[in-house]
């Protein structure tokens, strides 16, 4: 459009100067001093029109001439800092090649050039993240004493570099140090989160544990597999922590429901034993064990019915073959019970609860209950043959 614009006008002028020719016509005058010049109107105008031309193309040479050194200043300049770009980007890709000397060498190349520009800040990343990773220190140490001298906002990476340093070194504080100090620039970088919950899982500090899984489950950088896996190692050192009742209710009180009736069930019932809180324990396994039928929940309901008084122990039982009732061929129901009225001297009833389950599973455990059953009763012959047969299983496991 503009090229239209410019031939449409030197057209028009083209035009006027031809018409004004034709209209005007006379001669121009020059005196100078005592000599003056006659000169025709129209050719005074082409050489008037003649010595623009050449006096602009004069001064366009000599403008050109003037300025070819800062010309070629501007091309050298130009060329380094392709060069620049071009080792910063062979440094990039080296690096997430795993080749960690070439990305080295090449963001070294791009620190030497004069014309890197702000492609230094990353040089310098590259090349800190790069020595670090061949393990060379010294040299990482100079590139993070050169990244510490630029503003404040660009420490991060310093930060988390050191950090990770700090942490494969297992030095807690220096790391939990530079974490503080990452967290003061960017508290939500996921890497950052990411480094937090390491410190926090080398520590066992498992309130930070579950904070941090929950700030990258809900960033989605984390899938649910892995947050739920330690979510529940978390909770089960929350659990370890418990020293009695009042710990315990509120240590339930955080842990998911879905945790509770599920994985982690049999390990509250075993804690509840362990702080001898033996009717809880029987009644935790009373409420879960109908809908799970897990049968790692029947030890400690057999170790806190020895705590109990006769009355409790034979309810115990009772319960117990309640269960046995909606599934008759649970070796491990049918073992426990065995082991049940052995407690309680029922050495009869025991000794059919044992060999029933023997007769659907051998155990080593069934084995040896039965033996002493047998040995109560005097039959010291058959006692001996369990004790065999138990030997005999834990050779074959070997």
């Amino acid at each position: 459009m503009k090229q239209l614009i410019w031939i449409i006008v030197l057209f028009a002028i083209a035009i006027g100067l031809a018409l004004a020719a034709t209209t005007y016509s006379g001669n121009v005058y020059i005196v100078i001093e005592q000599t003056m010049l006659r000169v025709n109107l129209h050719l005074f105008v082409l050489g008037l029109i003649g010595a623009v031309v050449a006096l602009y193309i004069v001064v366009k040479l000599f403008a050109g001439v003037l300025s070819t050194p800062d010309k070629l200043s501007r091309f050298g300049i130009g060329r380094r800092s392709r060069k620049a770009t071009q080792a910063l980007n062979a440094a990039g890709l080296a690096f997430f090649e795993g080749k960690f000397q070439e990305a080295e060498t090449q963001a070294a190349k791009v620190l030497a050039n004069k014309e890197a520009g702000g492609n230094r800040v990353l040089a310098l990343m590259l090349a800190a993240h790069a020595a670090d990773q061949s393990g060379n220190q010294k040299t990482r140490d100079q590139y993070l004493h050169d990244i510490a001298k630029l503003p404040s906002k660009a420490q991060l990476s310093r930060y988390l570099l050191l950090a990770e340093s700090a942490l494969n070194q297992h030095q807690y504080e220096i790391a939990d140090e530079h974490l503080k100090a990452a967290a003061q620039i960017n508290p939500r970088l996921t890497r950052l989160v990411r480094l937090q919950l390491r410190w926090a899982l080398d520590k066992g500090d498992a309130l930070e544990v579950l904070d941090k899984v929950d700030k990258l489950r809900r960033a989605g950088a984390m899938n649910d597999t892995e947050a739920e896996h330690l979510s529940q190692r978390a909770y089960e050192q929350l659990l370890n922590l418990v020293s009695d009742n009042r710990g315990m209710k509120a240590c339930l009180k955080r842990i998911p429901e879905h945790l509770k009736s599920g994985e982690m069930s049999a390990t509250i019932a075993q804690k509840y034993v362990q702080l001898g809180l033996y009717s809880q324990a029987i009644a935790w396994v009373n409420q879960h064990y109908p809908a799970q039928h897990n049968a790692d929940l029947l030890p400690a309901f057999v170790q806190s019915s020895q705590y109990l008084d006769e009355h409790g122990q034979q309810k115990a039982i009772d319960t117990a073959d309640a269960w046995l009732r909606s599934n008759p061929n649970d070796a491990r129901l049918l073992r426990h019970l065995g082991e049940l009225a052995a407690t309680r001297q029922l050495w009869g009833k025991a000794r059919g609860y044992l060999e029933a389950s023997l007769a659907i599973e051998h155990s080593v455990p069934a084995h040896l209950t039965l033996a002493k059953v047998l040995e109560q009763s005097g039959q010291a012959s058959l006692a001996q043959e369990q004790r065999q047969l138990a030997l005999s299983q834990i050779e074959q496991a070997q």
